[in-house]
């Protein structure tokens, strides 16, 4: 997950994010294997975005992936509007809820035998009570997003820092 600031992102676990990519690799492989691409390794970055004058309305799925065929790498990217998480009675659950509809909108938008039944089933088999465990508002360092180690050096060169 990547946000420009600790203002434009959600205060979550990072390890909401670990906990769906196993699940859903998991659950893919089990119950759709041919959909894993052996020659593609498929990624979906979540963006977490304010609304302004081109900020989103809704969840948003770019068209198609950026490829880096020396990688075999399909990046997908994925806007979502703070706001539906900031704005919840219950941001937490928000957070997870809204990351699990990008993957469902990722999966039935890219793979024409992904349905939204389909994904609405695997729904109901995520452990809500393991994630809604998980710390809210998580500490910066149980954060982890893109960049949280990363800082410029003043003579321009990108280093390190533990948070």
């Amino acid at each position: 997950m990547t946000s420009d600031s600790l203002e434009e992102r959600p205060p979550i676990s990072y390890r909401i994010c670990e906990y769906f990519d196993e699940f859903i690799s998991e659950r893919i492989q089990e119950k759709k294997p041919k959909l894993i691409s052996k020659k593609w390794k498929t990624d979906l970055a979540i963006y977490f975005m304010t609304e302004g004058e081109r900020g989103p309305k809704g969840i948003f799925l770019a068209k198609k992936p950026r490829t880096i065929k020396s990688e075999g790498l399909k990046l997908y990217e994925m806007v979502v509007p703070l706001k539906l998480i900031t704005n919840a009675n219950d941001p937490h659950r928000k957070a997870i809820e809204i990351i699990y509809e990008g993957i469902k909108i990722f999966f039935t938008s890219t793979y024409k035998s992904v349905s939204s039944e389909f994904m609405d089933e695997l729904w109901k088999e995520v452990d809500l009570k393991y994630l809604l465990s998980l710390p809210y508002p998580a500490p910066l360092k149980e954060q982890r997003y893109v960049g949280d180690y990363l800082h410029v050096k003043p003579d321009g060169t990108i280093g390190t820092v533990q948070v």
